[in-house]
């Protein structure tokens, strides 16, 4: 069967969303998971124009395109479902009624179907700075939250990226945490080639390795990650980046504490997406004051968007609606930021008007933008809260042990 009269074929998928390509375009179709409940078309087309009018302006986005919903009829949705299964990870078929209400985006694991060969690399950076409820452990809530997965059985080593080392803007640092991300990937690093998904959280690093020699784009894996921090570094608007010729150096002793750094330029892709993630704490808010209902917030910032005429691609009204939105929803913005992912689609093939990279004598053009920018439910907040409580707890019993071997 076609889907909007192309073929297609199955990329990945996540807890919400299906992912399948378009092929011969420069789209993706999400399929929305319903889980035995019936979506409302309401919330659907609420949260096209929510990332659309709020979360792609707020983060500059300018490589996500536009979002639109697509109605797909209930006899071919069935047939879909039929043909996806032998595709889909066992962990993930429990989620298999698909709501007739599907999201048609731009296919950001590629740069252009027009390349004979397209690479992709997804990071889910996750929250970059130490919030101010775990100041007092020094751990940030990515490092905290692994101690809490290893005692649930989630994982069976923790990994030694902190989201506090890609964000600093220090080079060394930055290397180090994407290394610690491809020696224990989980869900936070990822590659593709021509969407196919082909280094995950089961790959290791001589996979990795065979990746970065198979590309032939460059003359080692040190010189990939370079490629990859210049580009994290850059300003979204920059149309050429000539690649960074640093020294092979690595940390060499594994710091103990998660501590913040300043270093990142102002006009940098990182900064922006951080101070979305940071802006839950200038407005604090009680969480008795959280009634838990599912996206009504949505349909009331899409109101204050149209009622006060603001456009968020304007920085003088991004200000405005920042600073007189409700604290709650403050916050829930700021959780998109911080779960969002960052794809990074390139190629060797010459594509008109985008940036490239270049390295010695050939160029490398490249597509950096931002994903997973959908509404979340309120009840993530007070989630979170009980999450946090915890980790704590989890983190309390391993240092009080720890302390104990050592008397």
């Amino acid at each position: 069967m076609k889907l909007l009269g192309k073929s297609w074929k199955y990329i990945n998928e996540g807890n919400a969303h299906i992912v399948v390509q378009l092929l011969e375009t420069d789209y993706v179709l999400r399929l929305i998971k319903e889980d035995e409940k019936t979506a409302d078309q309401k919330n659907v087309h609420d949260s096209v124009n929510f990332v659309n009018l709020i979360m792609v302006p707020l983060l500059e986005n300018r490589f996500y395109g536009a979002e639109e919903a697509i109605e797909i009829s209930e006899h071919d949705l069935a047939k879909l479902s039929k043909l996806l299964l032998p595709f889909r990870p066992a962990n993930r078929t429990f989620k298999s009624v698909l709501c007739k209400t599907a999201i048609k985006a731009t296919n950001l694991s590629i740069v252009s179907p027009s390349c004979a060969t397209n690479y992709c690399i997804e990071i889910k950076p996750k929250e970059g700075f130490l919030s101010s409820n775990l100041r007092k452990y020094s751990k940030c809530y990515y490092c905290l939250k692994q101690y809490l997965k290893l005692q649930s059985g989630a994982i069976k080593h923790t990994s030694h990226y902190c989201p506090l080392d890609l964000f600093s803007g220090d080079r060394e640092r930055m290397k180090y945490s994407l290394m610690n991300m491809i020696n224990n990937p989980q869900n936070n690093f990822k590659l593709f080639k021509d969407g196919t998904l082909i280094f995950h959280d089961k790959s290791s690093q001589n996979d990795f390795e065979s990746f970065v020699q198979n590309m032939s784009y460059f003359s080692d894996s040190q010189q990939f990650l370079n490629f990859i921090i210049d580009i994290l570094l850059s300003d979204n608007n920059s149309s050429y980046i000539a690649l960074e010729k640093t020294k092979n150096n690595m940390m060499n002793e594994m710091p103990t504490q998660c501590f913040e750094s300043n270093m990142l330029k102002e006009t940098s892709f990182l900064y922006k997406l951080l101070q979305l993630q940071k802006i839950s704490e200038t407005r604090p808010f009680d969480i008795k004051d959280v009634k838990i209902k599912h996206t009504d917030y949505v349909t009331k910032l899409l109101g204050q968007l149209h009622l006060k005429q603001l456009d968020l691609n304007q920085p003088n009204d991004r200000e405005t609606f920042l600073k007189t939105i409700d604290p709650t929803h403050l916050a829930l913005i700021s959780a998109i930021a911080k779960d969002c992912s960052i794809m990074i689609s390139f190629s060797s093939n010459f594509v008109e008007s985008f940036p490239y990279v270049e390295t010695g004598n050939s160029k490398i053009f490249y597509k950096l933008a931002l994903t997973d920018l959908e509404p979340k439910s309120v009840a993530t907040l007070p989630k979170r809260r009980d999450t946090e409580n915890k980790m704590i707890q989890v983190y309390e019993k391993y240092i009080e042990s720890i302390n104990k071997e050592q008397e």
